[in-house]
């Protein structure tokens, strides 16, 4: 497997992190998929340096530059790939127009709940564990690059041509994607961080199980480790090393998200939409909201029901 060549980014090229903005495409659970696809003719490939709360998957189709993530820099080329998961700071520099670009946000949720139980959380490790630039870039061989530029237009069509089927149609091409993508590093000999991947799924799936039918209720981890089968301490070890974060990190991204997808509704506000997905303090709702949605929930509402795109970028092509 070729390796991008990653450097470190040097102490005065670090500016870009102070002007991070939080970007939020519009994403709910009736709608988790969103496709960016940008042809940038001048300028950054982006207007400011982001994060976001989604996974976040993207390829290189024209065009070449320098890609920024946290201290690290790599020059990304035609046919490179690169992944994150929430939270992660991002920029580019580009150094040959035009840049052309496909990228896939989705919620973890849209993995966590594949089945059999154990793929879906292995494949969304790939995402969020913490990783190198080294990692989180792929270079494909010339073969996978064409299949995978292939399905990555499929998904831009079916995103943009709002048919029967839709969101389906996608879920399975981003499937489809991530698959081929994973079993192609697993002959490559890749492994995520120096870790193995062979983690014992049996307890994760059983608490992720739980939270998804419990997470309007009061949810303690005695309760949760209960339903795994392990012990609180061992549970908390579990989802650290399956999916880089913790259980309770996971829930409140499931509850947000939900709220969110509540608040899309008529007639369901703020107050509402936080009591029904187990939020028992409105400011404690407003709060975690805010730390994941990157605006509070009011002005959330607003934007969704005025028809505003979150994190637009006029220099995007395709629809939601």
């Amino acid at each position: 497997m070729e390796s991008v060549g990653t450097h470190r980014t040097k102490l005065p090229e670090l500016s870009w992190l102070m002007d991070v903005t939080e970007t939020r495409p519009p994403i709910s659970e009736l709608s988790p998929i969103w496709v960016r696809h940008a042809v940038v003719t001048s300028g950054p490939p982006i207007p400011h340096p982001e994060r976001h709360p989604y996974c976040e998957i993207g390829i290189c189709l024209e065009g070449s530059g320098w890609h920024f993530v946290e201290q690290e820099k790599a020059i990304r080329i035609p046919g490179d790939l690169f992944l994150t998961g929430p939270g992660v700071p991002h920029w580019g520099r580009i150094t040959e127009y035009p840049l052309r670009t496909i990228t896939v946000f989705f919620l973890p949720s849209v993995l966590v709940e594949l089945r059999p139980a154990s793929d879906g959380p292995r494949i969304l490790r790939r995402f969020t564990a913490v990783q190198s630039l080294d990692e989180r870039m792929v270079r494909p061989s010339p073969e996978l690059r064409a299949r995978l530029t292939s399905l990555f237009e499929e998904i831009v069509v079916e995103f943009e041509h709002n048919q029967f089927g839709r969101e389906i149609r996608l879920r399975t091409l981003l499937t489809e994607l991530l698959v081929v993508l994973l079993r192609w590093e697993q002959q490559q000999g890749r492994k995520l961080s120096g870790h193995l991947l062979d983690v014992d799924w049996n307890p994760i799936s059983r608490a992720l199980e739980y939270l998804r039918e419990h997470y309007s209720e009061p949810v303690y981890a005695r309760n949760v480790a209960r339903t795994a089968g392990v012990s609180e301490s061992r549970l908390k070890v579990l989802f650290h090393n399956a999916l880089g974060m913790s259980w309770v990190k996971y829930l409140q991204g499931y509850r947000i998200h939900r709220a969110a997808a509540l608040m899309n509704e008529i007639g369901c506000n703020v107050t509402d939409a936080a009591m029904a997905v187990g939020f028992e303090s409105l400011s404690h709702f407003n709060t975690v909201f805010r730390s994941f949605m990157g605006v509070p929930p009011k002005a959330y509402g607003k934007i969704t029901r005025q028809g505003g795109a979150l994190g637009d970028n006029s220099r995007e092509s395709g629809s939601s």
